[in-house]
């Protein structure tokens, strides 16, 4: 194999890899594209996590008084709708669940999510949502998609619904051996939600984008300073070119 054809196939496994990174080995490949500065959304995703997802996840590196006040949200009014485990304002956003019962009933323990959307970005989080399908075949009744063999059911299929998978057939041939194989390319409803799939895709949107924020909270002060940043940065060259021009003024 000369030099070519080895830069050629790392190319390809590099873009493969981010791919994959980016929005999960499977079905869907949905864009997506956080926006931290919608309060609004930031604060429906936060309602939902902790309605339907914090009774297994926890956001241990996140802790209820910096949500209430990052997400524009009285602590009061967060106290009373938002905290379920009876801690205080203070606290960690822990689970309800103990990573013991957690992996006895669901055979492993339900990983934090604070750093998720860090590690695996946004778009996977929110193409993991909408990947969730029945599958009479693993434990709980449901698999995923994106995550293949996911031990977790899916928390929010009254409003998504019932799907199940379309299939598509590919064949490879390797030194003249060929194979094929199937691959999710759909998803047939087969049991209407409460929600429309526009309306899902939109509540799937706001957790993932509320776990985005969760994932560096800092990033709504870094781009509430930006402007200041500039101003200051503007104003500093203006002092710079008065400045040149007084040291320069007696040199011909």
């Amino acid at each position: 194999m000369n030099i070519k054809k080895i830069l050629l196939t790392l190319l390809g496994v590099t873009i493969i890899g981010q791919a994959m990174a980016a929005g999960g080995g499977g079905y869907p490949h949905e864009s997506f594209t956080a926006n931290i500065n919608d309060q609004q959304s930031l604060q429906r995703g936060a309602r939902y996590f902790v309605n339907f997802c914090a009774g297994c996840h926890g956001l241990e590196f996140q802790r209820y008084n910096r949500m209430f006040k990052d997400l524009g949200i009285d602590p009061k009014v967060g106290e009373e709708n938002l905290i379920f485990t009876g801690v205080g304002v203070v606290e960690q956003m822990h689970s309800a669940m103990q990573k013991e019962e957690g992996a006895k009933w669901l055979g492993t323990a339900p990983p934090d999510l604070s750093l998720t959307a860090r590690a695996k970005t946004g778009q996977y989080v929110y193409n993991y949502l909408l990947g969730f399908y029945v599958d009479d075949s693993r434990p709980l009744g449901f698999n995923n998609s994106v995550f293949p063999g996911a031990s977790m059911p899916n928390p929010l299929w009254q409003f998504q619904g019932l799907q199940t998978p379309v299939y598509e057939e590919h064949e490879s041939c390797i030194d003249g051996q060929c194979s094929t194989t199937k691959e999710i390319a759909g998803f047939d409803l087969i049991q209407t939600g409460s929600m429309s799939p526009g309306e899902y895709k939109q509540l799937s949107y706001d957790i993932a984008n509320f776990l985005t924020y969760v994932a560096d909270p800092s990033a709504l002060n870094r781009a509430a300073m930006g402007p200041w940043v500039l101003l200051f940065m503007v104003l500093l060259t203006i002092v710079f070119y008065f400045l040149k021009r007084e040291y320069w003024r007696d040199i011909k």
